[in-house]
C-alpha cells in the first residue's frame, strides 16, 4: 500500500516524476514523464555521440512537489498539477507560431467575362476522351471490305482512263494509215498544178481551175462578176504557177496605175513617145540601139526628149514604183551565138537596178521575135531562139525576186513570129495597134493588191465604198 508520502516500500518519489506499477510478478518499476509529456510523441534516443536537442517551445522543466503528486479524491488517476506555493504561479504555456495564411487572389479576366462579382467562374472540368471500344471481329471484316472495294474502284477508274487514251491513239493511228496523204492519192495533184495552190492566195486566180477546150488548149474558166477574196495578213500573194512563173490575167486595172511607173528599153520603148501613148505619167527611158551591157556599165546614152543622161541615175533619181523592162532585140538580132553573154550582162543589169530601187516592183518582159519575112536580115530573133532567151529570162526573173511578163503571148502569131497587125513594114517594130495590145496586156496582168485601180466592171472591181469598209483591214 502507497505510504503517505505517495510512495511504495520506502521507495521515495522523485520530483517531476510519476511511478507506475507493473503487474504483480512482473517486478521493477518504471519511471514516467509527467501527463503533459505523455501526450507529446517521444523523441528518438540520439545516439551516443549525437547530443539531444533541446525543444525551441518548451518551458524549463520544474520539479512538481509532493503534494502534485498525490492521486485525486476519487482514487481514479493522478491528481491535476498544484499551483505553486507562496504566490509562484507558473507561466502560460506559449501558443504555437501560425503560419501566413495564403489568400488566393483571381487573376485579371479577359474583357467581357467578368462575372457580376468580379470573380471569373471556375474553370470547367476537362472531360477525358470518350475510350473507343474495340471493333468486334464483325466490324472489322466489314471494314476491311469496305477498303477492298474503295481499291477495287480506283483500280477500275485507272483502267478505264488508260483503256481511253488507248483506243484514241489507235484510232489516230488507223486515219493516219487509211486517209490518203497530200503527195499519194490518185493523181489529181499532178494533173491539176494548181492544186492546193489557191489556199495561199490572196484572190482566186483565173487559172485555178482548167479545162480543155475543143482543140486541145487549155482555158481559164469563167469566174464571172466576183469580187477580190479578202483572205488573212498570213497569206502572201503566189502568180507563179509550175508551168508558168509569169504573172497572170487578173482582172484589169486602169492607166492610173502607170503614174509611178517607169519603162526601160530600146527603140521599141521610144515608141511609147513616138505613138503618144497614154501611160498616164509613166517615165519613159527609152534609148535607141540599147543594150542590157550598156545599161549594167552605166553607159551615157541619148533620150529623145530628155538628151544624153545615164539610165541608172534617171531611175535612181526618180524611184518609181514600178519598173517595166524590154531589152534584148539589138543584142540578140545579127548573132546568133552569144546567148551565155546577153544572159550575164542581164543578170548584172538587174543585179544594178535591185541595188538603186529597192523598193520597186521590177517586170521583166519577154523578148518579141520578129516576122518571118525579116527573119533574113535579123536570123537572130528566130521564134525558136526568142523561145530558149525567154525561158532563161523566166528563170532569172524568179531567182532574183522580180515579176516576169510573157508579152510575147499577146503580140505572136500562131506559128510563133511578130503578128502582122502589129507589126511595122521592117517586121521588127511596133504599129500603133500593137502599142494598144502591149498595155492591154500591162493592164490586165497586174499582181493583186485591193488597193489596185481596177476598172468597173472587172472581176476585181472594187468600188469605194467597199474600199472603205475594207480600209482597215491589212
Amino acid at each position: 500500500m502507497p505510504n503517505r508520502e505517495g510512495g511504495y516500500g520506502g521507495y521515495r518519489q522523485q520530483p517531476g516524476q510519476k511511478r507506475q506499477v507493473r503487474a504483480p510478478g512482473a517486478g521493477g518499476v518504471r519511471r514516467v514523464a509527467p501527463e503533459d509529456a505523455r501526450r507529446q510523441p517521444h523523441p528518438q534516443q540520439p545516439g551516443p555521440q549525437q547530443a539531444r536537442p533541446a525543444a525551441p517551445d518548451a518551458a524549463p522543466r520544474r520539479r512538481p512537489s509532493a503534494a502534485a503528486q498525490q492521486p485525486s479524491a476519487a482514487g481514479k488517476g493522478p491528481a491535476a498539477p498544484r499551483q505553486a506555493q507562496a504566490g509562484r504561479q507558473e507561466p502560460p504555456r506559449r501558443a504555437p507560431a501560425q503560419q501566413p495564411r495564403q489568400v488566393y487572389r483571381a487573376p485579371a479576366p479577359p474583357p467581357g467575362r467578368e462575372a457580376a462579382d468580379g470573380w471569373l467562374p471556375p474553370p470547367a472540368p476537362r472531360r477525358a476522351a470518350p475510350r473507343q471500344q474495340q471493333a468486334t471481329p464483325v466490324q472489322q471484316a466489314l471494314q476491311s471490305a469496305a477498303r477492298a472495294a474503295r481499291r477495287n474502284r480506283r483500280l477500275r477508274r485507272r483502267l478505264t482512263l488508260i483503256g481511253t487514251a488507248a483506243c484514241i491513239l489507235l484510232a489516230a493511228g488507223v486515219i493516219t494509215v487509211f486517209l490518203p496523204s497530200g503527195d499519194s492519192g490518185d493523181g489529181a495533184s499532178a494533173a491539176d498544178p494548181t492544186a492546193g495552190l489557191t489556199e495561199s492566195l490572196v484572190a482566186p486566180l483565173p487559172y485555178a481551175g482548167v479545162s480543155e477546150g475543143e482543140n486541145g488548149i487549155s482555158t481559164a474558166l469563167d469566174w464571172g462578176d466576183v469580187g477580190p477574196a479578202r483572205q488573212t495578213d498570213s497569206y502572201t500573194y503566189t502568180a507563179a504557177t509550175p508551168e508558168s512563173a509569169g504573172v497572170p490575167e487578173m482582172g484589169r486595172v486602169d492607166l492610173s496605175w502607170f503614174d509611178d511607173a517607169a519603162f526601160l528599153g530600146d527603140s521599141l520603148t521610144v515608141g511609147f513617145a513616138e505613138f503618144e501613148i497614154n501611160v498616164g505619167d509613166a517615165l519613159i527611158c527609152g534609148y535607141e540601139g540599147a543594150t542590157p551591157a550598156q545599161i549594167a556599165n552605166r553607159a551615157t546614152m541619148n533620150n529623145d526628149v530628155r538628151g544624153e543622161e545615164v539610165p541608172l541615175d534617171v531611175l535612181a533619181s526618180a524611184r518609181p514604183g514600178k519598173l517595166y523592162i524590154l531589152l534584148g532585140a539589138n543584142a540578140l538580132a545579127y548573132q546568133t551565138d552569144n546567148d551565155e553573154g546577153f544572159l550575164n550582162y542581164y543578170g548584172r543589169m538587174l543585179d544594178e537596178l535591185i541595188a538603186a530601187l529597192p523598193d520597186t516592183m521590177i517586170f521583166v518582159q519577154s523578148v518579141l521575135p520578129v516576122q518571118a519575112d525579116s527573119l533574113a536580115d535579123m536570123p537572130g530573133l528566130s521564134p525558136e531562139r526568142v523561145a530558149s532567151v525567154n525561158s532563161a529570162l523566166q528563170t532569172m526573173a524568179a531567182e532574183k525576186g522580180c515579176y516576169y511578163l510573157a508579152l510575147n503571148e499577146a503580140l505572136v502569131d500562131g506559128d510563133g513570129y511578130l503578128n502582122a497587125d502589129y507589126a511595122q513594114p521592117d517586121g521588127l517594130h511596133l504599129s500603133g495597134s500593137g502599142y494598144t495590145a502591149w498595155v492591154n496586156y500591162l493592164c490586165t496582168h497586174v499582181p493583186y493588191d485591193k488597193d489596185n485601180p481596177y476598172q468597173v466592171g472587172s472581176e476585181y472591181y472594187l468600188t469605194d465604198e467597199m474600199k472603205a469598209l475594207l480600209s482597215d483591214l491589212p
